[in-house]
């Protein structure tokens, strides 16, 4: 397996290559893998690209981030990677959108086909490429202070000398809870986080026995008017870290799926 793919493409090492690979095999097509016949281009006669589409470029995978940063056009030309990706990853199922034989589109054969080209030791890095959520990455890489869901907190004026202690009121709204509902969310599905698996008890002892926070998978705030909450599938139970990643955003919420997926994929 070779890192370095031409002019732009370029991998620090093997991880960011199965990463990419992953990436590529996403069911969405951000980014679309094709070929152009020109018989003149060299030995395999074809000439490679990759397509970018309806994504930020900065919420790519860094390698991909840094090679469409040079492009003009939303297009990169990597003939090598490309072959490469059709000779070795089994990227073979061809569409050809004109009838013209020119400009063909290529797609993985499958994802079973795709993964058996993946050393057991990169699965991982293959996994979260393949998950990768360009919404969430976007934010993270592009975050503000203002973005940041911090409970109250603002970004402030920058000064010299800071002070902590003055007294604030704030004007917010705030949604009724029932204590009821989170029991019984807590009666069903534990006190072992339902996302990385924390158990505050097993790692505080008799402190922190029963503890554990219920989240709502649809926010309150999303509700124009009151709703009857059902606790075994409109609520979960997360532990304090989980919870805040959940809402580390103040316009958007991180899906219970993708910080599972994300929680799983740095295991």
């Amino acid at each position: 397996m070779k890192l370095d793919w031409g002019n732009v493409l370029k991998f620090a090492d093997e991880r960011e290559y199965y990463e990419v690979l992953g990436f590529l095999a996403k069911d969405e097509e951000y980014i679309r893998v094709y070929t152009e016949s020109n018989d003149k281009s060299g030995a395999w006669a074809l000439q490679g690209r990759l397509l970018l589409r309806n994504v930020d470029i900065s919420s790519l995978p860094e390698p991909l981030m840094k090679a469409f940063e040079t492009s003009l056009d939303g297009r990169i030309s990597e003939t090598k990677y490309v072959r490469n990706l059709k000779e070795n990853h089994y990227f073979i199922k061809e569409v050809d959108p004109t009838g013209s034989d020119f400009t063909k589109w290529l797609y993985k054969e499958s994802l079973e086909k795709v993964l058996e080209t993946v050393p057991k030791e990169y699965e991982n890095d293959f996994y979260r490429g393949y998950h990768w959520n360009c919404e969430v990455v976007k934010r993270v890489r592009n975050i503000s202070a203002y973005d940041i869901n911090l409970t109250g907190e603002t970004k402030q004026e920058e000064a010299q000398l800071r002070t902590e202690g003055k007294k604030t009121v704030y004007y917010t709204t705030k949604y009724e809870r029932s204590a009821q509902n989170r029991e019984e969310a807590i009666r069903i599905h534990g006190t072992k986080c339902m996302i990385c698996g924390f158990d505050f008890e097993k790692k505080y002892g008799e402190l922190g026995k029963g503890y554990i926070e219920v989240h709502h998978i649809k926010p309150l705030s999303d509700l124009d008017e009151e709703v009857v909450v059902n606790p075994a599938t409109d609520l979960i139970c997360v532990c304090s870290n989980c919870h805040r990643m959940l809402h580390r955003f103040r316009n958007y919420m991180v899906s219970v799926e993708e910080l599972r997926q994300i929680v799983e994929d740095k295991k």
